[in-house]
């Protein structure tokens, strides 16, 4: 469930540009590992609101937290990379 693109990369410079699209990694419950470009993505998916990733990201203070879904109880780490 990548989220940034599903095409393939046939160039260098596509690559590159892919990559600087890349903000957040977030490893899920199954132990897969999925690429977002925003916090909102990233909350839409796991169903924890993006404000709740940002705040607990910030009194963590190395741009990780863990967070754990409304209703399902899943456990995601999510970091923000670029």
């Amino acid at each position: 469930m990548d989220n940034i693109n599903c095409t393939s990369l046939k160039t260098e410079n596509q690559m590159l540009n892919h990559i600087k699209k890349i903000k957040y990694l977030v490893v899920y419950p199954d132990k897969t590992r999925h690429f977002y470009k925003s916090l909102r993505e990233i909350g839409k998916e796991i169903c924890v609101d993006s404000s709740t990733i940002s705040k607990k990201m910030a009194e963590t203070n190395n741009d990780s937290c863990i967070c754990i879904a409304r209703g399902s109880g899943f456990v995601f780490w999510i970091k923000k990379i670029n």
